[in-house]
Order: structure tokens, then sequence, then C-alpha cells
């Protein structure tokens, strides 16, 4: 015994028939998505000077520094030597100024003078929305 198909008015419908319908639905569809991707525009929020305050690179060896007392005192296992650049990877970067800047002059100078403050590793994102 095999499947038939029947298409609203009661006819049958072969099998391939069935496939042929269901590929055709799929590339309707995948059509339907590119065209939403198309239609998606980013519209231009502002500029944000990000980065890592000066101060948190000092507390970080401090507090690894008390880590490595603490395992000392506890006599378990020596805790490595405090490893800068992997932090530096992994630091949260925060915003030097909260408010995004309307223009990318402004951010650059933003970012002179927080260079200058001594932030670490200060970069200018643009922020974009999509709007679809």
């Amino acid at each position: 015994m095999s499947l038939s198909y029947v298409n609203v008015h009661g006819k049958a419908i072969s099998p391939s028939r069935m496939a042929a319908m269901r590929a055709e639905a799929l590339e309707q569809e995948r059509q339907k998505r590119v065209a939403a991707k198309a239609d998606q525009v980013s519209a231009h929020k502002g500029w944000r000077v990000t980065g890592i305050p000066p101060e948190a690179l000092s507390k970080a060896k401090e507090e690894h520094a008390r880590l490595q007392v603490m395992a000392r005192k506890a006599g378990g296992k020596p805790v490595e030597d405090f490893d800068e650049q992997a932090w530096l990877r992994k630091a949260k970067r925060s915003a030097v100024r909260s408010k995004p800047y309307s223009l990318q002059e402004a951010a650059q100078q933003c970012k002179e003078l927080a260079m200058k403050a001594g932030w670490i590793d200060v970069q200018i994102q643009e922020i974009k929305k999509v709007v679809s």
C-alpha cells in the first residue's frame, strides 16, 4: 500500500509532482528571506570611544598578587605570574564617554585625550542600527 496525495479538488497528485511542489515552496521561501535581508537598511547612530581605564591594569595586578599570596599561605598549587598580554586580550572595554559622538572628528579628539590620560587600547567604534 502506498500513500497517495490529492489536491483541494480531490484529484490525485503523483509523488514526483508533490516533490516538485515542495521544492518550489522551499525556493519561494528562500527568495522571501533574501528579499527581506536586502530590505534592511542600517542607520548611523554615532561614534563611541572605548578602551580600558587606566587604573584597571594596576587593580588587576594587585588582585593577582593577592591571589598568589593566598595560594602560598594555603600551601596549594602556586599561581603563575601575571600575564599582562593575556589580561589585555580578555579585559572588559568600557566607554570613555557614555554618550556617543555624532562626528567622527570629535570621537578622534576624545580618543587622543583618553590616550594622553592613560587609557589603554583606545578604539573608535561606529554605532549602527539595522532597520528592517
